[in-house]
C-alpha cells in the first residue's frame, strides 16, 4: 500500500521547515486552523504539517512509500490508535477515520515512490529537489 511517512529530505528549502518526527513514521494532516490558512508559513503550523501518528509531532515534509505488509485495516488501526492515545473523540477531528485515510492514501497514490511532498494548507504538492550548479570560472 501507498502511504505517506515522516522524512527529512529536502528539510530548508523553506524557512519554515521543521521535521519533529521520528523518520519513516505513518503521517496525517489536522485541518488547518483560519490563522494557518490566511499565513500558512505563520506562527501556527497546522496548515503546512504532517503529524506523526507514533510521536504525535509535525513534519513539513513527507516521502511517499510502499508498505506492501500494511493493510487498510491496519492502516485505520494505527490512525485510530493514535487519536484514542491522546483522548480524543470522533467530534474532535470532524470525520471518520476511514474517511481519513482514504484522503491519505489518494495522496499517495497520486505520486510516484520516493516522491516528497509538502502541504500548503489544503494543496499538497512535490517538493523540487534543486540540484547544486556547477561552480564557473
Amino acid at each position: 500500500m501507498l502511504v505517506l511517512v515522516a522524512t527529512k529530505a529536502t528539510q530548508g528549502a523553506r524557512r519554515s521547515d521543521y521535521a519533529d518526527c521520528v523518520e519513516g513514521e505513518l503521517v496525517w494532516m489536522l485541518d488547518a486552523c483560519p490563522e494557518s490558512r490566511r499565513k500558512p508559513d505563520g506562527k501556527c503550523p497546522c496548515g503546512r504539517s504532517f503529524r506523526g501518528l507514533s510521536s504525535d509531532r509535525g513534519t513539513t515534509t513527507a516521502l511517499v512509500t510502499d508498505l506492501p505488509d500494511l493493510t487498510r485495516i491496519d492502516y485505520e488501526n494505527a490512525l485510530a490508535a493514535s487519536f484514542d492515545a491522546r483522548g480524543w473523540c470522533l467530534c474532535c477531528y470532524m470525520r471518520t477515520v476511514s474517511e481519513i485515510v482514504d484522503e491519505l492514501i489518494s495522496f499517495a497514490e497520486f505520486w510516484p515512490v520516493g516522491t516528497v511532498i509538502e502541504r500548503r494548507v489544503d494543496r499538497i504538492q512535490g517538493r523540487v529537489l534543486l540540484r547544486p550548479q556547477p561552480k564557473t570560472q
